[in-house]
Formats: structure tokens, sequence, C-alpha cells
């Protein structure tokens, strides 16, 4: 007797799957269109029309996807900061064996380069504001959060105490972004990384030394 084998069932495919599937991937052709228009010509050429007759949809499905220009927006810079934070994690795990000054300035130096060759979209994060009675989605404050951390970690031991590793790492950030800020907007002087890398170092430099002797 021939034994029929029995059929394997996988789930089936609703209509609403895969409409979630076609959804998913339109919003990433749209994030990937409108990152790109962001990177060359900056935030104020993102425009709903421009992007929904590039993704090949309707302005009223953009907007269904993102809820607004400013939903677009956060989730482009959203991206970004998840880009960013490639470097910087790789930076700090091949730094982790070095001193706290070393490991500040091999993650000073992984953030200042993100920002000088992705200039338009570093802007864009730190440029793009909310009204003020509008809340951040949870995942953007997570990824900011997350970006923060590493500043942290980096820290590490070297300032046992939490609250003050939180602390030290919000005024460093502060500070040396700072710097990069107003030297990216020729706020400064006229523009020259290699003054920024020096500029930024002495205050990596001083911070860990205060550190250093705190703890």
């Amino acid at each position: 007797m021939v034994r029929t084998p029995k059929p394997s069932f996988s789930p089936a495919v609703t209509t609403a799957d895969s409409e979630a599937v076609g959804r998913e991937a339109l919003r990433s052709v749209i994030l990937s269109k409108a990152g790109a228009i962001v990177a060359k010509e900056g935030l104020a050429a993102v425009q709903a029309r421009r992007l929904a007759a590039e993704g090949g949809c309707s302005v009223g499905t953009l907007y269904n996807i993102f809820g607004d220009r400013d939903g677009l927006i956060l989730a482009i810079n959203r991206e970004t900061m998840t880009a960013m934070g490639h470097p910087l994690d790789a930076a700090r795990k091949a730094s982790a064996k070095s001193g706290l000054e070393g490991r500040l300035l091999a993650l000073a130096t992984a953030y200042m380069t993100f920002a000088l060759e992705n200039r338009n979209r570093w802007l864009a994060v730190f440029e793009f504001r909310l009204p003020d009675d509008a809340a951040l989605p949870a995942d953007f404050v997570a990824e900011r959060a997350r970006l923060l951390s590493l500043l942290e970690e980096t820290i590490g031991a070297d300032v046992p105490d939490k609250d003050q590793r939180r602390t030290a790492a919000r005024a460093l950030f502060g500070a040396a972004h700072g710097i990069l800020h107003l030297a990216i907007n020729n706020r400064l002087s006229d523009f020259d990384p290699r003054d920024v890398e020096r500029d930024i170092g002495f205050i990596v430099r001083a911070a860990a030394a205060g550190m250093r002797k705190k703890g």
C-alpha cells in the first residue's frame, strides 16, 4: 500500500497580510527616496507631492503611512540616527581596551566623521522641531536615548556613579556637538575640519582629565 504523504500546511496569507507587506515596502521606498533628497538638497526639499510621484503613490497614501510631513521627517531622522549608531558602536568596541581619553576620542572622531560625510542628514536631525504641543514618537525618543547610552557606556566604570556618568555624557556631548554644529554652519570661522578635530579633541581631553580627577 502506497502511503500518500500528508500535506504540509503553511499559514494562509490573508489580504490584510499582503496589504501590510505592501505598505511596509512602500514605506521603505519613500524613506529611501526622502533620505536621498535630504542628503543632496537639504530638509526643505522634502515635499509630499514630489515624494508621492517618485514613490508611485498618491499624497493621501503617503500621509496614511506617515501621518503628515512632520511624521515623515521624524521617520527620516530616526533612520539617520540608526545609521549614525553603527560607526559609533564600532568605535566604542574597537577602543574598549584603551584608556578613557582614547575611548572618548575614538567615539568623538566617529561622530564628527559621520556628521561631515552626511552633513545635511545630520543637520536635519538637530534642526527640525515639532510644534511645542506635539510629543515625539516613542521609537524616536528610544533611538535618541540609545545613542547617548553609547557615550555613557564608553565612559563606563571611570565614572562609577550612574547619575554622574549620565551628566558627564550629556555635558560632553553638548560641548562637542555645539562646536561641530557651529563649525559646519560657519559660525566660528571659515570651516576647516582640522580646526573642528582640534577643538573637539581639546574638549574631550579636558573632560577625560576631569572625570579621572573626580573619580
